[in-house]
């Protein structure tokens, strides 16, 4: 597993724990995530990628009954699913927000199933993203980017 992933450019550092079946994937600071490269790098591996939950800071923009979330430090633009938490956070559009949230890597392309709102999210002084996800055949994958 930590091989796979840590061939992705994005990757900065992988450590991998069978005990917890879970791994820890460094990101690399201002570059954008590519969520079906992971799940790839997961499925290369032998394992079965579900999705990843992130935490994220950066700023909700609405257009056309759509959402999109801008991650900050990337700039990486991540379209949002329609769920009862993002309807609570339609108000903080434009504003920088952090935010918990779900990518399922089988949806093309991702979207974020928000979890949770501002202020709930854990994210003080933290840009970028950081995150943790089910894999079939290993319970866990837990991302970090600042």
């Amino acid at each position: 597993m930590s091989k796979s992933l840590g061939r992705l450019d994005v990757v900065r550092d992988v450590k991998t724990d069978l005990k917890t079946q879970s791994s820890t994937v460094t990101f690399k600071p201002g570059k954008p995530i590519d969520f079906r490269a992971l799940a790839d790098a997961v499925d290369k591996a032998g394992f079965k990628a579900a999705g990843l939950t992130i935490w994220a800071k950066g700023t909700l923009k609405l257009s056309d009954g759509a959402a999109t979330f801008t991650v900050s430090g990337t700039g990486q633009p991540l379209p949002v699913a329609e769920s009862p938490h993002l309807a609570g956070l339609k108000s903080e559009a434009g504003k920088e927000i952090s935010l918990v949230a779900t990518v399922y890597f089988k949806e093309t392309p991702p979207r974020l199933v928000i979890e949770s709102e501002p202020g709930q999210a854990g994210m003080e002084g933290m840009g970028g993203m950081k995150g943790t996800g089910p894999m079939k055949g290993m319970d866990g994958m837990k991302g970090m980017a600042k």
